[in-house]
């Protein structure tokens, strides 16, 4: 087989860092932040949970596929590094700690890799939608990976990491890049982290989000499947997202008119450009974006249509990379699309509405506290300011 993977250092690296790294029943694997390394000899580096290196332990392996290093697993190792070369001049990355996936039985049925999330418009709201709507059809776990986020956008995510719903991976490296640069680089870690983790993980942006149908939820979809199928292919619904999406939580009537599903129904027919896929992560070898590019032998590929389950991708007619009013754009043959509207299923809806409304409440509708109900000896006593007139002192 012949990947067309990246060879060239485009990016001006000149030194690797790790972004992730995970121990299996069988071997460990280590996600890489460079792009250029692919094919290419490397050391992996092994450390006991004091960071002392274990003694005559280095292993030279080879990356592959793009950013991803296998090693085997050593006794005794809580963290790894990689190099170059043994030689003691070479500077090594700072050891990483073994995120530990080696459970016969995976925690979850159902997770969710997000691709990152940038760029200038608020993504608050998206993320409570994004995350209700997913548990809804039967996924239990999220994985966010963070170019550039506001604070105010970051507050919903913190509170689902307080509630064990998501897991928040902040992109940052020594050597800057484009946000979009990432993308590959998260898929490959995501297909990483979510081995022995989850029976069966998807691939999806923001904008995105899968569903079953009244009579069969998503992850009773997947149940369905025989022991062999590995990669579940699903069309995409492209629905009209005629604007951004609002700033701040103001009150519950327009957060419910501000719900992208309530306020934009307006869709073409399904289509399989750039379609996506759910896969079980051990059954495939190398994933890409939309699909799997290698799986293991025997294993089978499926495709579902739409009467089955379809990929909802509220596609904006003011996108920085699409082109605007997409909807618009004449077709091959000169017609226009034709707009059907598609709303959720009614009560699947009211559910989506009812859990957002309780997210988007408990973190963002602040109950300001009575400051002159506060003892005065407990901010007099340690010279605090008094709280009606300042809540923190100034240092």
């Amino acid at each position: 087989m012949k990947l067309e993977l990246s060879k060239e250092n485009n990016q001006n690296y000149t030194s690797i860092s790790i972004l992730g790294a995970y121990v299996y029943p069988d071997q460990i694997s280590i996600s890489l932040t460079s792009q250029y390394t692919v094919q290419q000899n490397l050391y992996c580096r092994y450390y006991d949970c004091k960071r002392t290196e274990i003694p005559e332990s280095a292993y030279r392996s080879v990356v592959f596929p793009e950013s991803v290093l296998h090693c085997p697993r050593r006794v005794g190792a809580e963290l790894v590094s990689v190099s170059r070369s043994l030689e003691d001049e070479e500077e090594i990355p700072e050891p990483v700690r073994l995120t530990f996936r080696s459970s016969e039985n995976p925690p979850h049925d159902l997770t969710v890799c997000v691709a990152p999330l940038y760029g200038n418009e608020s993504k608050w709201l998206q993320i409570v939608e994004f995350v209700e709507h997913m548990k809804l059809e039967g996924a239990t776990f999220v994985y966010f990976y963070v170019g550039e986020i506001s604070d105010y956008d970051r507050k919903i995510l913190t509170d689902y990491v307080r509630t064990g719903d998501v897991e928040v991976i902040d992109l940052h490296d020594k050597f800057e890049r484009p946000y979009y640069a990432w993308h590959l680089i998260t898929i490959q870690d995501c297909h990483l982290r979510a081995k022995h983790h989850s029976k069966w993980v998807s691939f999806l942006d923001l904008d995105e989000r899968i569903s079953g149908t009244k009579n069969q939820s998503l992850i009773e979809l997947l149940n369905a499947q025989e022991s062999n199928v590995g990669e579940i292919q699903i069309p995409v619904l492209n629905i009209v997202k005629y604007n951004d999406m609002p700033e701040e939580f103001e009150n519950v009537v327009q957060l419910k008119e501000d719900m992208m599903f309530r306020k934009w129904t307006d869709s073409i027919d399904p289509t399989w450009n750039a379609s996506k896929a759910i896969i079980k992560p051990e059954k495939v070898g190398i994933m890409f974006i939309h699909f799997a590019i290698a799986k293991l032998p025997g294993v089978r590929t499926i495709q579902v249509n739409e009467s089955q389950a379809v990929v909802r991708h509220f596609r904006s007619t003011q996108h920085r990379v699409d082109l605007n009013d997409w909807q618009l754009v004449p077709q091959a043959d000169g017609t226009l699309l034709k707009i059907t509207k598609r709303p959720l299923e009614s009560e699947f809806a009211e559910k989506l509405t009812n859990a957002i409304v309780k997210r988007v409440l408990n973190v963002y509708d602040r109950v300001p506290v009575k400051c002159d109900r506060i003892a005065r000896y407990l901010w007099e006593s340690r010279n605090f300011p008094n709280p009606c007139e300042s809540m923190s002192p100034v240092f």
